[in-house]
């Protein structure tokens, strides 16, 4: 099975996306490395993006390019092929003022040292009514990254 395109924003005739669309949307990590990719193409270049928590892999960035490189440019440098896949769960939309709830879980995801990584992760995310991410929080157990990436960090002699 190839990578699905995604959901066409033309269909969305200016309003915010309904749980299809996202759905569609968080589909895509399912198929990493390029499903990955094409996310990324839903998230706007000045997102408000926050990792709750505290610790070193939190943080609030304000643009789609500061984000990734602060957080997915890191981790896939950890991660063995073919990367971070994730299987979306449950999802809540409110179409009246574009928030959106996704859950989702790891899928077979382990470190280039073996290490299985098992997440997950509740994004709490708001869309504008051309499709694109705008604000997104996320959720996650970071004691739980913390020891899986920061071990395999360390492995590497990256941290």
């Amino acid at each position: 099975m190839g990578v699905p395109n995604g959901p066409n924003p033309a269909s969305l005739y200016g309003n915010f996306p309904d749980r299809k669309y996202v759905y569609d949307v968080f589909h895509l990590f399912y198929f990493p490395p390029e499903g990955t990719a094409k996310f990324f193409d839903y998230v706007d270049d000045n997102v408000d993006w926050q990792v709750t928590g505290q610790s070193r892999f939190s943080g609030h960035w304000y643009t789609k390019k500061d984000y990734y490189d602060a957080t997915w440019g890191k981790i896939n440098l950890l991660l063995a092929d073919p990367g971070y896949k994730l299987e979306t769960g449950e999802i809540i939309v409110d179409p009246t003022t574009g928030w959106s709830v996704v859950e989702m879980k790891t899928v077979d995801v382990k470190t280039k040292g073996g290490v299985t990584y098992n997440q997950h992760y509740s994004w709490h995310c708001r869309w504008d009514k051309n499709g694109k991410i705008v604000e997104a929080k996320a959720f996650l157990d970071l004691d739980h990254l913390e020891k899986v990436f920061g071990g395999e960090q360390s492995r590497q002699g990256l941290a």
